[in-house]
């Protein structure tokens, strides 16, 4: 099977989730590397499969595990294998109803999600990223404003994504904004090193702009498709932002 979408369709938490439940082994390439040996019997998720150089060894060894094990790849650009099944954008999207739960998580209020989810669903498509981001972004708002903000959408000039994140991040309190400003410049992190670098002492999830990193054990990080967007709005000077990377570094 291949899963193909771009950044925010969700696919390595969908897939995560799914390989957790099936005890499926789920591997992130984000060093090139694939396993040198699996269990033959086993689900073998590989996410991330753009990453890897057609013409490298990394790519050869994919090649070599199509119609060996039971395998899934799933990544941002198509695959050029041949799949039994293939998911792209348009199964990833969400349905109006799961706009809904999204947004009635978010704000902990299912009467009032319910009256905004259509009107949500049809500004962002379902597509994940978007719901999650503006979910995030009306959770802070005081309810009466809501409605209104959320139309407000509809006049966006430019990328829609880029203005979420931005709104989101004003919408945060200042430790919060402080700590995703520098921890968008790093690799994910553990409390532990949040801790020494005074980051924060408390770290923790502020979904969906810091998210725990599947299969880490504990560490978080920005994702990759909002890194760029969150550096520009939340700029850090070159001086400060290489002393934040030799700290990190050095630990």
């Amino acid at each position: 099977m291949t899963v193909v979408a771009g950044g925010g369709a969700g696919k390595s938490m969908l897939l995560a989730q799914w390989a957790e439940a099936r005890r499926a082994v789920m591997v992130q390439l984000e060093n090139g590397r694939v396993p040198a040996a699996v269990d033959g019997t086993a689900v073998v998720v590989l996410d991330g499969v753009e990453r890897l150089p057609v013409d490298g060894p990394g790519w050869r060894s994919v090649v070599e595990l199509v119609g060996v094990v039971p395998l899934v790849l799933s990544g941002r650009e198509p695959i050029p294998v041949a799949a039994v099944d293939r998911l792209g954008a348009g199964h990833l999207a969400f349905a109006e109803d799961e706009t809904y739960q999204v947004l009635a998580a978010a704000l902990a209020d299912a009467a009032g999600a319910d009256k905004l989810a259509p009107d949500l669903h049809l500004l962002t498509g379902g597509w994940p990223a978007l719901v999650g981001l503006a979910a995030a972004w009306l959770a802070r708002l005081p309810a009466a404003d809501r409605a209104t903000s959320l139309r407000q959408l509809a006049r966006v000039d430019g990328p829609l994504q880029e203005h979420l994140v931005g709104v989101l991040l004003q919408a945060l309190h200042h430790d919060e904004r402080e700590f995703v400003r520098r921890l968008a410049h790093l690799p994910a992190i553990d409390a532990a090193t949040a801790d020494a670098l005074d980051l924060t002492e408390d770290l923790g999830g502020l979904p969906p702009i810091v998210l725990p990193v599947i299969g880490s054990g504990g560490r978080y990080a920005v994702p990759e498709p909002l890194r760029e967007t969150i550096q520009q709005r939340l700029p850090l000077d070159e001086r400060e932002r290489r002393a934040l990377l030799e700290a990190f570094q050095g630990m």
